[in-house]
């Protein structure tokens, strides 16, 4: 029994759907007879790429065509290309796989450069039943630099008779060089209607019976893949031939829109802890979460949509779920769906590197709800307890600091007095450094002055790898001599490192840090030192 997607995939041009333009501009160079010899199709995976190369295989190596009667008449109307007949022994025998001048190559198989130029030799055969020999080299970005290059000088001067056809879901991987000796056609996403419209086709000549939920459901899953919705149909039918939207869910690993809409409900209403469970309970019953954060992405922007002012009507929905979303577009502003489009987007790209995929979603939730108070999740005392216990410690801490505070009040009042007095001379003294080395004062500008006394300075370091190096001798030494210019006495430099980074100054670039020049800053400590 052959599988869906071979029984009905597209043998003629007016069989492919969602590529109008693609179709018209290959029929036309077809009549013309303009025929170009290479050719780059790039487009999502299940689009009709493949499909396309090989019709166009079929239409000109295709025996049925040259001269064709024009109705009753003795007519006859010369055609140099057009349709594939699908009748004749080349049309079927490229149908059927096994045409000796259609040549298709895996390149996430054959991928290196001993296969391309085996390749570059046998190209130089004539055809053996046919006028052209097509070469439809599929997922054309896996080949390997070394092969790239060897296939770029067949491009540059093809034999007459060859005609290449390069497939790639990722066009961007391919090299300038090959790409702009071909003539590119995307492929475009299949459109949820014409997916639905080619499942209910499938399912009547099948004699399927498939619920309007479960078409909406295939159509979710396939996600604009005409092959990956055709192969769900399939799985499904060799059940059962009635077919609903629950069985879908079942083998599909998507969630349902009444699932999405309570997901994205929970959110709404800052309900955070039922929406983690909800991604949690998907997790293990085995849900495709890169899928599901996709769905929630577009459930975002149609509710950003409609906010802007678009009519839902447009999308693939039914009266109550427009109705649905409109008022659950009231409980967010446009910022908070900008903000969670932009968290479940990165969240998606970071599923793949994550053991455990369904982290990523819940550190997105939680990013968005805010920072967690400590206090909400900490055991607490039962609250006379807690009381008592509060004010017996509240008058010992109070007598306490205040024991400190006086201790501590003419030595803070001294100090706060001088680091104010010389923050002025901070500036002037990053200046002088300068000179002498600006990946010091790099290094410098990452700390912050936090005690003077007028003999000792104390700087905060926000990193240990920076206080090791601004504690190395020489450095200090040179930091010692500058710093006595600009205050005028011996100054005595502490560095110490910070406990907290939640207000350190602008970050220092690592390529600042590392490069310090061993020669100016031997030849400083001797100007230094050379001076009166």
């Amino acid at each position: 029994m052959t599988v869906f997607y071979r029984k009905y995939r597209p043998q003629k041009f007016d069989q492919i759907v969602g590529q109008k333009q693609i179709v018209a501009t290959l029929l036309s160079q077809l009549k013309s007879g303009k025929i170009g010899h290479g050719y780059l199709f790039a487009g999502p995976r299940g689009t009709g790429k493949t499909s396309c190369a090989r019709i166009l295989a079929k239409a000109v190596n295709c025996q049925g065509l040259g001269s064709r009667k024009l109705g009753s008449s003795k007519k006859t109307l010369e055609t140099k290309f057009s349709e594939p007949c699908n009748k004749c022994d080349s049309c079927l025998a490229i149908s059927a796989g096994f045409h000796l001048d259609l040549i298709e190559i895996d390149a996430a198989s054959n991928r290196g450069i001993e296969e391309i130029r085996d390749l570059r030799e046998k190209i130089k055969l004539a055809p053996v039943a046919g006028k052209y020999k097509v070469y439809i080299i599929d997922e054309a970005h896996m080949l390997t630099p070394e092969a790239f290059n060897a296939l770029l000088k067949t491009l540059e001067e093809p034999p007459a008779h060859a005609i290449f056809i390069l497939c790639t879901t990722l066009p961007a991987k391919l090299p300038s060089t090959i790409i702009s000796r071909l003539q590119r056609f995307n492929f475009a996403r299949a459109q949820a209607s014409e997916i639905s419209q080619t499942i209910q086709n499938i399912a009547k000549s099948e004699a399927i019976k498939i619920s309007e939920g479960a078409v909406l459901a295939i159509v979710s899953a396939a996600d604009g893949s005409f092959r990956d919705a055709v192969s769900i149909l399939d799985q499904l039918s060799s059940v059962r031939k009635t077919v609903e939207a629950k069985d879908v869910l079942a083998i599909a690993a998507i969630s349902g829109w009444d699932q999405l809409y309570n997901f994205v409900e929970q959110l709404a209403k800052n309900q955070i802890k039922s929406a983690v469970l909800t991604i949690e309970e998907l997790s293990q019953s085995g849900a495709d979460m890169s899928l599901f954060a996709r769905e929630v992405i577009l459930f975002f922007e149609k509710l950003l949509l409609f906010k802007i002012g678009i009519a839902l009507e447009n999308f693939d929905l039914d009266g109550l779920q427009i109705e649905k979303i409109k008022n659950l577009a009231s409980e967010f502003k446009s910022g908070d769906l900008q903000n969670l489009m932009k968290l479940f987007l990165i969240a998606e790209g970071e599923i793949k590197l994550y053991p455990l995929p369904q982290i990523p979603l819940v550190l997105a939730v939680c990013k968005y709800a805010g920072p967690i108070d400590e206090q909400m999740v900490v055991d607490k005392q039962p609250f006379e307890a807690q009381t008592e216990t509060n004010e017996s410690q509240s008058k010992v801490i109070i007598q306490s600091r205040k024991t400190d505070e006086d201790k501590m009040e003419i030595k803070s009042k001294k100090t706060s007095k001088s680091l104010v007095s010389f923050e002025k001379k901070w500036q002037e003294f990053l200046n002088k450094v300068k000179p002498l080395n600006a990946h010091v004062v790099a290094l410098l500008r990452s700390t912050r002055p936090v005690a003077f006394d007028g003999a000792d300075l104390t700087l905060e370091v926000f990193y240990r790898f920076h206080k090791e190096k601004l504690e190395e001798p020489k450095i200090l030494t040179v930091l010692g001599k500058v710093m006595e210019e600009v205050i005028g006495s011996p100054i005595k430099l502490k560095f110490v490192l910070a406990t907290k980074k939640s207000s350190e100054p602008a970050a220092v670039k690592v390529s600042d840090v590392v490069d310090i020049n061993q020669f100016e800053l031997e030849k400083a400590v001797a100007e230094i030192f050379s001076k009166p």
